[in-house]
């Protein structure tokens, strides 16, 4: 019999209310009216629930084996003594039995032990129709009955649990809204606790509600799980789900996060530890440790991160860590292949015009590969690999398959790759791929020995867990755009990049994007491009036209790109609440202009005398650079993320670059008539033109991933 426990479940009326699971003794005259109830009764012991069977005829079948409460009633009392000690507990029968001329009947009063039990139980559950028709008798029942209403209820009630098992089977995406809906509504029905045998079914829904952004419901949901279960790991495990549901719900960062990964490491390695290790458990906690970790609300928006300020300490466990240092070190790579052997990547196309073969993968955000792409055309077969159309392999977010997969080849498990990407490199003499991503991890696992591997790194890339989990023995060349994004990432990787050339190329710019005149009144006219998100900043360009149109109501900001998503990131829905609400007063109400996504820029270059980068974390910022080769002056936020690397100071120099508000509006104002605005206009088209076309730093780049920079196909070496 399953052991009590508490139980939140209301009971039927009349019957004994309390927190302990009820004991309920089942009636009948035949054992095959028993046999016929064995669902039924299994949904009651589910609930924690203790079942006594009594009946009077024949043994109950296969399906009752497992209920071991029983009495079989008999014709008279079981011995003298035993007879004496329960007439002196109980009360004579109850008239009704008396009266009563059923077998039944007439074995309850004989059966002194049968009387015992009947007396002592919770509920009484009469089964069949002289069990029914006795205890329908007034005054035969001495403890409340449960009819078989009120059974029907508690297994309708079940349908709830059983509909969420079904459907986390089924998959995460068949756990959403609706389903956690009818799960609170039953749990708020029955007393607000969830029994433990159902507890675990709530933690998939929670993870599947936090990955589709309702972090409001995740909050309800996981607040139905107790602290302090028996389990240690569980209770961890529970905790670190809570705490970020939590962060991802207020969209700042919580008490007790860095306990929380702590707990979640001390997990994993101690699953880590036992023979054999429980690896669904150690990726469980360690997915919740990078997630936590990794946060985009403790990196992606602020204008600080600890990775920045503070890495040593921030990550201290996580390096410290067993699982941490299992997944830093160097996996060995597949055989190399036959047709590879002695291969070097050439430097030019080969007499028939083909030249090297390279697959490029360009990331979860492509636009920023495609110069490469037609710089690399020029002197090899370009073959995309579009890893972001699977849903998995797109995007910075953790993801708990990814990290399985490579939790598993460090253990020595094979890695099953995505085949279309194999097929690629398998033929492949190099690959380059954009952005550290989820898709990264799946190209470089997948990359065979002999196949050159460049990968690039852009900004919130590096400050995702992906780049802690890369085998960065199998990169020969890591990329960076900027020399502040290459001091952070050398100083979280340290001697894991011992293997790997470092080289800083800055984004290539496209000419042909670019307009090379002006159109009347640009010098009133302000622009930022790619505005809608936190971290871009759009309020701090709105005072700063603000403070400008205090002296000439004719300056004005246009916004190109997409307005703020419809997400469920808490602190981007609170900023662009306070942006649509500041744009709405007085000052500069009607003076900005909105365009939306467009893939051609030059009119709006063309009419804008400043460009502005507002951002609080830029690794170059593309846009702006465009903007200043189209001869709008650049003013540019000491990006304050990166201002203690110095960052946007040490790309551009001090001359483009403000500390404040009031800083950028006086740089406009002293720039914004003639000659001194053309002369910053033609400055700025200089810089960029040295620094940032796509000549020399495309030839570079295409150099690197092809090995014609190094001279041979696997570096040695990091380059400082």
């Amino acid at each position: 019999m399953p052991a009590e426990q508490p139980d939140p479940r209301p009971a039927p009326p009349g019957a004994p209310t309390g927190g302990a699971g009820r004991r309920v003794v089942v009636v009948a005259r035949y054992a095959a009216e028993l046999d016929e109830m064995a669902p039924r009764l299994r949904t009651l012991t589910e609930h924690g629930h203790r079942v006594v069977l009594v009946w009077a005829e024949g043994e109950p079948g296969p399906a009752l084996r497992s209920f071991g409460g029983r009495v079989r009633l008999q014709g008279r009392g079981r011995g003298r003594g035993a007879r004496q000690t329960v007439r002196r507990a109980l009360r004579p029968p109850p008239t009704a039995w008396i009266r009563d001329r059923g077998v039944l009947a007439r074995g309850l009063r004989r059966d002194l032990r049968a009387r015992r039990t009947v007396h002592g139980a919770d509920l009484l559950l009469p089964v069949g129709a002289e069990a029914v028709r006795l205890f329908g008798r007034p005054g035969a029942a001495p403890v409340p009955v449960l009819t078989q209403e009120g059974l029907d209820d508690e297994r309708r009630l079940d349908e709830v649990w059983a509909s969420l098992r079904r459907r986390s089977r089924a998959g995460g995406q068949h756990l959403d809204p609706e389903i956690a809906h009818e799960v609170l509504a039953h749990v708020a029905r029955t007393g607000g606790r969830v029994p433990a045998r159902h507890q675990p079914l709530l933690v998939p829904l929670v993870e599947a509600l936090h990955a589709t952004g309702e972090y409001a419901l995740a909050h309800q949901v996981v607040s139905l799980l107790p602290d302090g279960t028996s389990e240690p790991a569980q209770d961890a495990l529970r905790h670190g789900l809570r705490q970020l549901v939590e962060v991802s719900r207020t969209g700042r960062d919580q008490p007790g996060t860095a306990e929380a990964v702590r707990g979640l490491l001390e997990v994993a390695d101690a699953e880590l530890s036992a023979v054999p290790p429980d690896v669904d458990t150690v990726t469980r906690a360690t997915t919740l440790a990078l997630q936590l970790l990794f946060h985009r609300e403790l990196h992606a928006d602020t204008t600080s991160s600890p990775l920045v300020t503070g890495p040593d300490a921030f990550l201290a466990d996580w390096r410290a860590s067993r699982v941490g240092r299992l997944l830093a070190d160097p996996v060995p790579q597949a055989p190399v292949l036959e047709r590879a052997a002695g291969r070097s990547a050439a430097t030019r196309p080969d007499p028939d015009g083909h030249g090297p073969r390279v697959v490029v993968v360009p990331g979860s955000y492509p636009q920023f590969a495609v110069p490469v792409r037609r710089a690399l055309a020029d002197r090899a077969q370009v073959h995309l690999a579009e890893l972001r159309t699977r849903d998995q392999l797109r995007g910075l977010g953790t993801r708990r398959e990814l990290v399985a997969a490579r939790l598993g080849l460090a253990l020595g498990t094979p890695w099953v790759p995505d085949y279309e990407l194999l097929e690629e490199l398998e033929a492949a003499d190099a690959l380059f791929v954009d952005w550290a991503d989820r898709g990264s991890l799946a190209a470089v696992m997948s990359a065979p020995a002999g196949v050159r591997v460049t990968l690039r790194i852009h900004s919130m890339d590096a400050f995702s867990p992906w780049i802690h989990l890369l085998d960065w023995s199998r990169v020969d060349v890591l990329v960076l755009v900027s020399e502040h994004l290459r001091t952070m990432v050398r100083t979280l990787l340290g001697d894991r990049l011992a293997g790997t050339e470092v080289r800083v190329v800055p984004n290539l710019l496209d000419p042909g994007r670019i307009p090379t005149g002006k159109v009347e009144g640009h010098r009133r006219r302000l622009l930022m491009v790619g505005w809608a998100q936190r971290v871009k900043d759009p309020l701090w360009a709105v005072e700063v036209l603000a403070l400008l149109r205090q002296e000439d109501p004719e300056w004005s900001l246009t916004l190109v790109g997409t307005d703020f998503p419809d997400g469920s990131v808490v602190s981007q829905g609170e900023y662009a609440r306070a942006f649509r609400e500041r744009i709405t007063q007085d000052d500069v109400r009607g003076a900005v202009r909105f365009v939306g996504f467009t893939r051609d820029l030059a009119p709006h270059l063309a009419a804008s005398g400043f460009v502005l980068s507002t951002s609080r974390r830029e690794s170059f910022g593309l846009a702006l650079v465009e903007g200043a080769a189209s001869g709008a002056v650049p003013v540019v936020r000491d990006w304050p993320v990166f201002a203690p690397l110095d960052g946007a100071r040490g790309l551009f120099g001090d001359d483009w670059v403000v500390d404040t508000v009031a800083g950028a509006a006086d740089r406009i104002r002293a720039l914004a008539e003639e000659p001194g605005w053309s002369a910053a206009s033609d400055r700025a088209r200089a810089v960029v033109e040295q620094r940032f076309t796509a000549g020399p730093a495309g030839s570079e780049l295409v150099d690197l991933i092809l090995g014609s920079a190094a001279g041979q196909p696997r570096a040695m070496s990091a380059s400082t």
